[in-house]
């Protein structure tokens, strides 16, 4: 009962830290979220190593987990405003109004004549006001799903968090299904569950990636199993709701033979063909289109590799020079992704979820914007391998939030050098280990 009392102690702490995070506490107020963060991080930690002395059973941990989600219900996200875009998209929508044919103000002059109040603030909050939607169809679907919630913020969000928390569930399953099918440390799963990095940008922020690891998961799950077709609509699952998990292709190919890779290919194609179809009606697919590239060639943020290509091209390059530097560190990351692809076995489960997840590095390591939600997939993929590094990343990546301190985002440089040489050590160290030691 002792032991079980300094469990209970710490959730209380987590719960408290995570509280004054959600509602008390600007993004400005850094350093005060910071601290609180690596309480929450440090907690989680704590979690992990002693909750076979604490005597955590799945129940519980499971139940603790969850009352640490519900503790921002009711919170407006702090740390990121995209949740703007997203419900303006699903009201769009609910309007009968194609969010890829038309900017944001735009698309306001075809409700009525005299917008309401809920209009103007979302389209005040949201930071997008110049593209056309960048989300697939198919996020789009959970967007239109919060918009029956009505003309009301705090409805939007609850319905968008409520739909978060299925899939966590499902997360947790599929965690805790393939961490016993593979023989591994069940509590790993505390790892991901208690993770403050994944229950501030899912439930909290409202982010999506969650669901894409549900996809990724399910899809290495069928596989395990052998069952092709379930495989292969869960991969296109999670490419429908973000399109970067096609950047695993390859793996695919290589991981799947004969009528297999066939029946694979067929599926997922077939399925991400429909959810993309949306895009097709007048000129929506070449807006998509625009928007991406445009933000892939104009957003720079909390990036590694491309600011030191940034500074080196300074010599010669000396206006915008993302423009020439982004397309050649996306050909980089190509040619470095199938070089993995084809110097790697992919003989079992492990193996191919080891893969996916030193794919998402290079693709994370080679991208000119990292928000910190963009680790959580290859996070809850790295639970099913020995590597270490998307944990410490999960912990050192708060720190771009600093950047948020004024109003004008202006990143830290000395803070940059402190997050990425935490991730760069990690790899060094985790080659040098060869992965033989276990978490």
């Amino acid at each position: 009962m002792k032991n079980r009392i300094q469990f209970y102690m710490v959730i209380l702490i987590y719960a408290i830290a995570l509280f004054i995070m959600g509602y008390c506490v600007d993004r400005s107020d850094f350093f005060v979220q910071f601290g609180l963060y690596i309480l929450c991080f440090g907690a989680s930690l704590l979690i992990y190593f002693y909750s076979v002395n604490w005597e955590v059973s799945l129940k519980m941990g499971l139940i603790c987990a969850f009352l640490l989600r519900l503790i921002l219900i009711i919170s407006e996200p702090v740390l990121s405003d995209d949740f703007f875009r997203f419900v303006f998209d699903g009201q769009l929508i609910r309007n009968g109004i194609n969010p890829y044919l038309y900017f944001p103000h735009d698309s306001l002059s075809l409700l009525s004549d005299e917008v309401s109040v809920y209009w103007q603030n979302l389209l005040e909050g949201m930071n997008s006001h110049e593209y056309f939607s960048v989300y697939p169809p198919f996020h789009q679907l959970f967007f239109y799903i919060a918009a029956l919630g009505g003309e009301n913020l705090l409805a939007n969000i609850l319905i968008l968090r409520f739909l978060i928390l299925v899939f966590e569930g499902f997360t947790f399953y599929l965690v805790y299904s393939l961490l016993s099918l593979l023989g591994l440390k069940i509590s790993k799963l505390w790892l991901y569950a208690f993770n403050p990095l994944v229950i501030l940008e899912l439930t909290g922020n409202l982010h999506f990636e969650g669901i894409v690891l549900t996809g990724l998961l399910a899809a290495l799950y069928f596989y395990h199993k052998n069952q092709t077709k379930s495989s292969g609509i869960s991969w296109a699952w999670a490419v429908g709701v973000k399109l970067s998990p096609l950047m695993i292709l390859p793996l695919w190919i290589r991981a799947w033979k004969g009528k297999s890779l066939i029946w694979f290919l067929g599926v997922s194609i077939f399925v991400i063909g429909v959810s993309l179809m949306p895009l097709i009606f007048e000129t929506g697919y070449l807006n998509f289109w625009k928007s991406f590239r445009l933000y892939q060639s104009s957003f720079e943020f909390n990036a590694s590799i491309y600011y030191i290509f940034r500074w080196i091209s300074g010599f010669w390059l000396d206006y915008n020079p993302i423009q020439t530097l982004g397309p050649i560190l996306n050909l980089l990351a190509f040619i470095t992704i199938i070089m993995l692809v084809f110097k790697r076995k992919i003989q079992k489960t492990t193996e191919l979820a080891e893969a996916i997840v030193w794919i998402f590095l290079v693709y994370l390591l080679f991208q000119t914007t990292v928000h910190p939600w963009y680790l959580i997939p290859a996070f809850g993929l790295s639970l099913l391998t020995k590597n270490k590094v998307l944990l410490a990343w999960s912990g050192a990546i708060f720190l771009s939030y600093a950047a948020y301190r004024n109003d004008l985002v202006e990143e830290n440089a000395i803070l940059l050098f402190i997050q990425y040489g935490i991730v760069f050590g990690m790899i060094i160290w985790t080659f040098l280990k060869r992965f033989t030691v276990d978490y």
